[in-house]
């Protein structure tokens, strides 16, 4: 799911067209901790993208169309429906999201301390539920509960008998130290992923947060275009770091655009945002529909070709969901919140969920029912086990952010005239 590594090798409404009296009539829809329920809605469905996209590669790596030694032309690869199952371009999405929603709170109120504690918390926010993946991990290991190699023997797929890519020559040595080290320090600092193929994202989401936190107080005080530069600027600057956090400063531009009245979605436009945002989603290759787009691709590790289009396809659809009453709704509904509130915890605990439960009950299952069936079985086995884990883990979540935010509050007071308050900016 790596760009780096490539797979061949909440707050203010956007119904900011609308005049003050229709938005004080209908007020923006709350998910938990303030976020927009249908943003929470929106990572939710990611998330289970994400999931979808190693399920396929770890057993049916046939279908996708860029594994050696299938056919291509089998695969999606190259069609608009490749969207559903576009790991990758989920992960852009995830972090275009958290550059529009992590500033919400700071925007609109304008007040110092908001940023100062969420730059105190984020490590920590982070790391509680990054730590504990890491050491069921290492449990698993510890105790022959993996099944990846002898499933993989059966599927084909190279990327699942090398655990993701985590152990490509099966001499991962798993230890109690180095999981906590990796749970807690270097999923952070360095690519990180021997317990965990999905720890390499934990480090571009700690620093696009403190990019995003570090930029916001500046836009804030900026006039337009200003911050026009300032926003191209970060975005050109992030290219010799990580370019992936591009996708934060695109998601930030957003937040920072809605919160001043800048950004208008009408009824009519966010159609066309969902349609083109998730045609863009459908790109991993310039093949088939997409063939038009050979002019785009690089040599580079980074694959621009396919972060650029997935950062442009994520900006896309947060205004075409934000835009349009129907996707809002279809996505603040209960189930989207459900989805939305779980999908931390299912993204994180997803990888050994499916190289140990599902790998085992495929295992088991084959003999009598064959191949296809099998797959089958385990997938809608792994459906309810992986929703009842990411439930059982978003409590555990939920009550350690409850915790932080009261250290925090207590921890971290600027007194109101320290605080940067526009009186007639929309929202405070």
């Amino acid at each position: 799911m790596h760009y780096l590594r490539s797979p061949d090798a909440a707050g203010l409404s956007c119904r900011v067209s609308l005049n003050a009296r229709a938005a004080a009539a209908d007020p923006p829809r709350q998910g938990r901790g303030g976020k927009l329920a249908e943003l929470d809605g929106l990572r939710g469905v990611a998330s289970l993208v994400v999931v979808a996209w190693h399920f396929v590669y770890a057993f049916l790596p046939q279908y996708i169309g860029i594994v050696p030694d299938f056919d291509p032309a089998a695969g999606l690869v190259g069609s608009p429906a490749f969207a559903l199952l576009n790991g990758p371009g989920a992960v852009m999405l995830f972090f275009v999201l958290s550059g529009y929603v992590l500033p919400l709170g700071y925007f609109r109120s304008g007040r110092t301390e908001v940023v100062l504690r969420a730059v105190a918390k984020r490590w920590f926010r982070l790391g509680c539920l990054t730590l504990l993946a890491a050491l069921g991990s290492y449990l698993l290991f510890r105790f022959g509960w993996y099944y990846f190699r002898e499933a993989a023997g059966l599927t084909e797929s190279a990327w699942l008998g090398s655990f993701g890519g985590g152990d490509v020559n099966g001499q991962l040595q798993p230890s109690l130290l180095s999981a906590v080290l990796e749970g807690s320090v270097f999923a952070f600092i360095r690519p990180a992923d021997a317990y965990n193929p999905v720890f390499w994202t934990m480090r571009d989401e700690l620093f696009g947060s403190v990019l995003v936190f570090a930029l916001a107080p500046l836009l804030w005080r900026c006039r337009a275009l200003a911050g026009a530069a300032l926003l191209v600027l970060a975005a050109a600057a992030v290219q010799c770091v990580d370019p992936r956090l591009a996708a934060f400063v695109a998601g930030l531009a957003l937040s920072r655009a809605n919160a001043s009245g800048r950004l208008s979605v009408n009824r009519f436009l966010a159609p066309v945002c969902l349609v083109s945002g998730l045609a863009l989603f459908g790109y991993l290759e310039p093949r088939g529909a997409y063939a038009w787009l050979g002019f785009l691709p690089d040599g580079s590790q980074w694959r621009y070709d396919r972060m650029w289009l997935h950062i442009l396809g994520g900006v896309l659809l947060i205004l075409g969901v934000l835009g349009s009453e129907r996707a809002g709704s279809l996505l603040a509904s209960g189930a989207g919140r459900f989805l939305g509130r779980l999908s931390f915890p299912v993204y994180l605990f997803h990888f050994p969920l499916l190289c140990s439960l599902t790998c085992w009950l495929f295992l088991a299952v084959r003999p009598s029912l064959g191949q296809d069936a099998a797959v089958a079985v385990a997938a809608l086995a792994t459906l309810p086990a992986l929703l009842a884990v990411g439930y059982a883990f978003a409590r555990v979540d939920e009550l350690w952010v409850a915790r932080l935010n009261r250290m925090a509050r207590r921890a971290i007071a600027v007194p109101n005239r320290f605080s940067i308050v526009h009186a007639n900016a929309e929202g405070t």
